[in-house]
């Protein structure tokens, strides 16, 4: 087993970079070393990973890395720095996304499942057969929510009022994977009930529902990764499958994706699965128009490779003409 690396200066770290080929020219030294210090090595270094050089020919060892550690030549640090500050306005961006999809998907199931009781989310009639024990689990968890948020207004007047916990607000306190979680355990019923006020085409097929369930589960691993402060831009997800009638709302040939596309895993499906559910919230947002014009920032153009984005072969022809088509429709 190795050793751990020794504990370098900003002045060691800058030079370590150098003996491996990255190029400070146009920085001031200072300047760079400031850099280092604010953001950290260990976190640039994974946005630098993709501008070291291949291993040829590749290890056959999974676990090992497939670039050895000098860069790829011309490898400016000004456009590592330039890629990293990409990756921060596309997380704020991408978050923002996201909490309006959370809102609105707690407020159905909210809706939904009080049509039910007010408890509707204790009773085992409305989970799949097969689930019960996840529904346990999943109580388990809740109540663990229940009490850390025992001093939130809602949850305290609820209980000394009725010593119950409505659905409509025990959905206040729960995170993006409380209610992923919750979803992929209903019974089917109530799964149709919930994409039918998505105003999904075919809310009985089975494609959608299970393609529903993988996209939230895709989404709460985003959504983690932006609270978290995780790289996100070059990022993937597991490929379990998403059918495209996810996206009935979106012109698929225009977007130039079929249920075989790679960037459906990528952060470019994440982007087009966001629109497809923010669209089902409101026919008017700017969110694509923001995003799209983040990707399209000549700032970024030299440090950012849009195929690591998912976008195919690097083109961002597809996500540039589903914004030209979408204020073709609204305007």
């Amino acid at each position: 087993m190795a050793n751990l690396k020794p504990h370098l200066s900003y002045e060691d770290q800058l030079i370590k970079l150098e003996n491996r080929g990255m190029i400070f020219s146009d920085l001031d030294r200072k300047q760079a070393q400031k850099k280092l210090a604010n953001v950290g090595y260990y976190r640039l270094s994974g946005y630098w990973y993709p501008f070291r050089k291949l291993k040829i020919p590749p290890p056959s060892d999974k676990l090992e890395s497939r670039r050895n550690e000098n860069f790829i030549e011309n490898t400016l640090f000004s456009n590592i720095y330039k890629l990293y500050l990409f990756d921060v306005k596309l997380r704020n961006i991408i978050f923002l996304g996201l909490e309006r999809i959370e809102t609105y998907l707690k407020a159905i199931i909210a809706y939904e499942l009080g049509k039910i009781s007010p408890t509707a989310y204790k009773d085992k009639k409305i989970i799949d057969n097969n689930s019960h024990d996840k529904h346990d689990n999943w109580l388990n968890n809740l109540n663990i929510l229940i009490d850390k948020n025992k001093s939130n207004d809602c949850i305290k007047w609820n209980i000394e009022k009725y010593n119950e916990i409505p659905i409509w607000a025990i959905v206040e306190i729960w995170n993006f994977g409380t209610m992923s979680k919750f979803y992929g355990i209903l019974d089917d019923k109530y799964k149709v009930a919930i994409c039918k006020s998505m105003k999904f085409l075919r809310p009985n097929s089975k494609n959608v529902k299970l393609s529903l369930k993988t996209s939230l589960e895709y989404l709460n691993i985003i959504r983690n990764r932006c609270a978290h402060h995780v790289r996100l831009w070059n990022t993937s997800v597991s490929n379990n499958k998403i059918n495209l009638e996810m996206f009935d709302n979106l012109d698929l040939n225009v977007a130039n994706l079929n249920n075989d596309s790679p960037e459906l895993y990528r952060i470019a499906g994440i982007i087009y699965m966001i629109w497809s559910f923010t669209l089902r919230i409101s026919e008017h947002s700017d969110w694509l128009e923001t995003i799209v014009n983040h990707i399209n920032d000549p700032y970024y153009v030299n440090a950012v490779k849009y195929s690591q984005m998912g976008f195919n072969n690097g083109s961002l022809i597809g996500i540039n003409n589903l914004l030209k088509l979408y204020k073709q429709q609204t305007t």
